[in-house]
């Protein structure tokens, strides 16, 4: 009987079963594809690589060929990574429930005391006519397609068709965004939006939106989509309309697990309704970013520890970042909707006419901070070369409840970023003080 049995071995599966090994508990881990998961195969590794690669290969083959010695010198060596601890058995197959304490792989059943699934997510396919009748491409399969072409149909204006737009630019691909909604980023800034609509346009990417009806045809060698916006044809097209939890082959109703289309329903210490089983990643969460299934695995494996006094997973400081021409990164609230939850904020913000924006020759930055009536920060957002690291910043603030004013305390090197932010705490400083005046 194993202490934990873990079944996916990407980035919170891996998390889990470390972490447990280390403290000395036994766990088996199951996956069917490769340790890594999405992240490491067909998700940030390959599209960061790819982005990177675009800025020097003179060819899409090459750009491929490059991201993908990346995802290897990564990916394989997480088995041997894995084979390190003694205490961590890996069974490669698909694992189902019997009961709640009992999973079969391969014909053989395994028991363990808690068990903890973190299988992720697949691209979400969209019911459009004439879709299964063609050949497209998603991020799982997108990495690996073989040859050169010309053009392409993004369908869906979310984070990966954004992140993949400009690089297939550079490498002179035709670039067209098909979207069904009105609006793209929703969950974004106005400033990040119309900034994108800027950099889309400067780039030559068609970018369509409210494209409530499509119909896909093959031409010759190349694939028509009908919209009610326009007909648009292109060699491949590419799906990107959002994640479906891989939940159908695990026998969940051989347990007491309440589950439905979008995943596995949890409460805020990662347990499922059998309180033995844990759940984590892009099936038991709407951030569906692998540092998330990261922490949500070390929450787990602090909660299976220490049972009594079990902590609660805190999803008020996720940060994100998409990583287009320029990165654009946030973490917590945007201001519409900072505004809503609290009677009063303050904004802080910088933008481009910085010293270190104009020193550093910047194309475009913007920061804006945003803090409720008490100067914590509740949201940040920021477009620059290095956007991730400077919410990072910020976000170590929020997680550790530090007021924003308190940057005051520190001194920061002249003249980075955080010099700057420095700077707008002094601000910050100010408006604390005027709350004092009678």
């Amino acid at each position: 009987m194993y202490d934990t049995i873990v079944i996916g071995g990407g980035a919170g599966g891996l998390t889990t079963s470390i972490g447990l090994a280390s403290a000395g508990k036994k766990v088996l881990l199951i996956e069917k594809d490769h340790l890594g998961g999405e992240c490491t195969w067909g998700g940030c590794v390959p599209s960061k690589s790819f982005i990177s690669a675009s800025k020097t290969a003179s060819t899409l083959t090459e750009a491929l060929e490059m991201a993908l010695k990346n995802v290897h010198a990564i990916g394989d060596n997480e088995l041997p990574h894995i084979s390190n601890f003694k205490n961590i058995d890996f069974v490669k197959g698909e694992g189902a429930f019997i009961d709640k304490n009992t999973i079969l792989v391969n014909g053989q059943q395994y028991i363990g005391k808690y068990i903890v699934i973190s299988t992720g997510s697949s691209p979400f396919i969209p019911n459009i006519k004439g879709l299964d009748k063609v050949k497209y491409l998603a991020n799982h399969n997108f990495f690996y397609e073989k040859g050169d072409y010309k053009s392409i149909t993004l369908i869906g204006a979310g984070v990966i068709s954004l992140e993949l737009a400009f690089p297939l630019k550079k490498l002179n691909i035709d670039v067209t965004i098909l979207e069904k909604s009105d609006i793209f980023l929703p969950m974004m800034e106005a400033e990040v939006r119309d900034f994108y609509l800027n950099k889309l346009k400067e780039a030559g990417i068609n970018l369509i939106l409210n494209c409530t009806s499509m119909e896909i045809e093959n031409t010759d060698n190349n694939i028509l989509i009908k919209t009610n916006n326009g007909d648009f044809l292109s060699e491949k097209i590419f799906i990107s309309a959002g994640r479906t939890p891989n939940i159908q082959n695990l026998n969940l109703d051989k347990t007491k697990i309440k589950y439905d289309t979008k995943g596995v329903s949890v409460d805020e210490f990662m347990r499922t309704s059998e309180k033995n089983i844990f759940a984590i990643g892009d099936i038991a969460s709407s951030f569906k970013f692998s540092h998330v299934a990261g922490y949500q695995g070390e929450i787990v494996v602090r909660n299976i520890l220490f049972p009594y006094i079990m902590k609660k997973i805190d999803y008020s400081f996720i940060p994100w970042t998409l990583f287009g021409d320029i990165e654009v990164s946030k973490v917590g609230l945007n201001e519409e909707d900072a505004h809503k939850k609290y009677k009063k904020t303050y904004i802080y913000s910088l933008d481009l006419n910085n010293e270190r924006s104009l020193i550093t020759f910047e194309k475009a930055f913007f920061l804006k901070i945003i803090c409720d009536n008490r100067f914590n920060i509740v949201g940040a957002t920021c477009i620059g070369e290095r956007a991730g690291e400077i919410i990072g910043f910020l976000q170590l603030m929020i997680g550790n409840k530090v007021k924003f004013y308190k940057v005051m305390n520190s001194v920061q090197a002249y003249p980075t970023y955080t010099y700057y932010i420095r700077n707008l705490a002094k601000k910050a400083y100010i408006d604390y003080l005027r709350t004092f005046l009678p």
